[in-house]
């Protein structure tokens, strides 16, 4: 009797123990880790695009099935540590991580375009993306600029910060999609063209604080973390943006001449995303040889989806320019994207599996014990 019921109460602290932990890991998970979502989806675009149909459709069912996860994961957080979450927005450093939502949404939408697959939900995506745009761009900025105690630039300006430029980036390309499946109504095209200057007139005003961050004041190799690699990203998709709005065939006249500016002015947004590409590798290069290797961090999505936006992005635009003598960059670059996939997908897996294995044996073991005595 008494051996059952010590057993009985074994177990029950056991489950307590591993619910208990399983709390702590839902409460603590990082709020932008739809950045997977943008990585993954990105790089499936980008095989497809270049033929890779191997690789392309399986990154896409990977997507459509880690999508709905992480909004259940969401949802489970808000419901059950929403201070936390309220928490996490309000903070200069994990605010911004919030709209890899958008983002993700952005992406999400460009594979059911580029698949050719789900391209009725394009409505749904781009008005539900462009209400989380507005209530999360509105929400944080008003937020951190009516909070009282703030950090200096040091420790509160951080490359997700240019996560505001890929969110709204990211409505500019849903828009297009979605004139292209409509008829391209005005209302979209200019709802398109409206958004990709105001990204990119954000990009201009965030990229001139972090250039002055990083030559103007210390930087430790702690700090140059995978987050820096959304300086080429932001711009990677503002680039994306404008060859889809030169792929709109310009069917309003009043809209033509604006239409017609796109093309000149997205030269300039893929050679600042190029001009990144160097200097961040040999910041990427130092960081490591001054820390060593630190293992899987969820921000390492943060440089798989710049390096996959820059090969749809760079594709699409020497499509549409004609030009295509680019056509070699994106072949090569795509594997270089398609490594940092496979690694950081293969961290994450490892990671998760330690942790589940960890929990198991931690509490297993005294029970195992007292069955012996």
């Amino acid at each position: 009797m008494r051996s059952a019921r010590t057993h009985s109460r074994d177990r029950g602290m056991r489950s307590g123990s591993i619910r208990e932990a399983g709390l702590v890991w839902l409460r603590d998970f990082f709020p932008g880790y739809f950045a997977m979502v943008m990585g993954t989806g990105i790089v499936a675009v980008a095989a497809r695009l270049l033929g890779r149909e191997v690789l392309a459709w399986p990154l896409f069912a990977i997507n459509l099935a880690a999508y709905p996860l992480l909004w259940a994961i969401l949802l489970a957080r808000i419901a059950r540590f929403p201070r936390a979450v309220l928490a996490d927005f309000a903070t200069h450093d994990r605010g911004p991580t919030f709209l890899t939502i958008v983002a993700a949404n952005g992406v999400l939408g460009s594979q059911f375009a580029v698949f050719n697959r789900l391209t009725c939900l394009l409505p749904v995506l781009f008005w539900f993306s462009l209400v989380l745009w507005a209530l999360l761009v509105y929400g944080f900025l008003s937020t951190v600029t009516v909070s009282i105690a703030k950090p200096d630039l040091e420790h509160g300006l951080n490359g997700a910060w240019l996560l505001l430029v890929v969110a709204t980036e990211a409505i500019a390309v849903l828009a297009c999609l979605l004139a292209l499946h409509t008829n391209e109504p005005p209302s979209l095209v200019f709802v398109a063209l409206a958004f990709y200057l105001l990204g990119t007139m954000l990009y201009v005003l965030l990229s001139a604080l972090i250039f002055f961050r990083w030559v103007f004041r210390p930087m430790q190799p702690a700090e140059m973390g995978a987050p820096w690699w959304i300086n080429m990203g932001a711009v990677a998709i503002a680039t994306l943006a404008g060859a889809r709005l030169m792929a709109l065939p310009g069917r309003d006249p009043n809209l033509v001449l604006l239409q017609n500016f796109v093309a000149p002015f997205t030269v300039l947004l893929w050679a600042t995303s190029t001009f990144w590409i160097p200097l961040l590798v040999i910041l990427f290069i130092w960081k490591e040889l001054q820390r060593g290797p630190q293992g899987y961090d969820p921000g390492l999505w943060s440089v798989v989806f710049p390096l996959g936006m820059y090969v749809a992005a760079t594709h699409d635009y020497a499509t549409e320019a004609g030009l295509r003598f680019l056509d070699s960059i994106p072949r090569a670059v795509f594997w270089v994207a398609l490594l940092a996939w496979v690694l950081t997908f293969a961290g994450m897996s490892l990671r998760l599996l330690r942790s589940l294995s960890f929990l198991w044996n931690h509490h297993a073991r005294p029970v195992q014990i007292r069955r012996e005595e």
